[in-house]
């Protein structure tokens, strides 16, 4: 009789690298220790001295993170690398130590199999109200910093479309948050009018950067949510919903596409651009997350993608390399 081959368990193991990980820059978070060895105080024994902390404790700490790659070691001092010096000093624009350590109970500390079983959600918080607006700003620090860091490719989405920033291109970008997609298209021809749907404080820091830019006179601005704001009836010649379908159901994207279909004028057209759809590898985990943090949301496929649009009344859906989806209104 043959005995059966028993797999390794590399797969749980590295299960466990990610728990420890997770425990150990929580804690790193809460002593701000990257903060601490920016200041200079670089060593084991020089912050468990400042502080009165253990020794041991500290020095296993540090040590640990050096494992994960948010520090590195030289002798008895450590040194922050590019990562951590950009996104773990309070205090910074890029700073995103507090969206982690929000997001490091993303599930309610174990309530995620509950909410599958009833099926009641969003766990912890609602991903789609103002409540959370400063995880966003957070979230998406580089973009708000660095918007040219992103111009070329956002260029190239633009020519792949085949939309061309034109005199008196009206464009209309919805739940916009830094707006990197709008602002690339914009400073191509002064011409182009950009409208900013979002939340105030969103909206807010976004025109920092466009006035940073030159090109806050491109701007107008429409503060409040997806649903109760008015958008006007042939305003538009482009909509341009940028990760935001993907946080509610397939009813309720049907209603948001007829909203932004009265709101462009005829010929005019839509861009869906989601990162989360099912096609993609990239997708499984962030779809968990939308499953814990909003009440309907859910990756979905271009099919679904297109009997939405249509159902709206768009017509002429197409899919772009599994990426931006665009139609038009007839």
């Amino acid at each position: 009789m043959e005995s059966q081959e028993i797999p390794k368990s590399e797969v749980i193991e590295q299960v466990y690298e990610w728990i420890y990980s997770l425990g150990a820059l929580r804690a790193g978070l809460e002593l701000r220790v990257w903060e601490k060895i920016a200041a200079g105080v670089d060593t084991a024994e020089k912050m468990a001295a400042q502080e009165g902390w253990n020794l041991a404790g500290v020095r296993v700490l540090l040590d640990t993170i050096c494992a994960f790659k948010l520090l590195t070691r030289d002798g008895e001092r450590y040194c922050l690398v590019p990562e951590s010096a950009y996104y773990l000093i309070p205090g910074k624009p890029t700073y995103k130590g507090g969206i982690v350590e929000h997001e490091i109970n993303w599930e309610g500390n174990g309530k995620l199999a509950e909410a599958i079983r009833s099926g009641v959600r969003p766990v912890v918080y609602d991903a789609t109200t103002a409540d959370v607006v400063g995880l966003w700003i957070a979230d998406y620090s580089r973009r708000w910093v660095y918007p040219e860091a992103y111009f070329d490719i956002d260029n190239k989405l633009w020519q792949s479309l085949e939309i061309q920033a034109q005199e008196g291109l009206r464009v209309l970008d919805l739940a916009c948050g830094p707006a990197p997609i709008s602002l690339a298209l914009a400073r191509l021809n002064p011409g182009v009018c950009i409208t900013w749907l979002d939340w105030e404080d969103v909206l807010q820091t976004a025109l920092k950067v466009a006035a940073g830019l030159g090109i806050a006179n491109q701007v107008v601005l429409m503060p409040g949510d997806l649903w109760s704001v008015d958008l006007g009836s042939d305003a538009f010649d482009v909509a341009y919903l940028g990760n935001v379908t993907h946080f509610f159901s397939p009813e309720e994207n049907t209603r948001l596409f007829r909203k932004v279909y009265s709101a462009l004028a005829p010929g005019g057209c839509i861009v869906v651009d989601s990162v989360v759809r099912r096609e993609s590898a990239f997708t499984d985990t962030v779809a968990l997350w939308l499953y814990a943090a909003t009440a309907t949301g859910g990756a979905y496929d271009f099919a679904e993608y297109r009997t939405m649009l249509e159902n709206a009344g768009f017509a002429n859906v197409r899919d772009f390399d599994q990426g931006p989806i665009k139609a038009v209104k007839p």
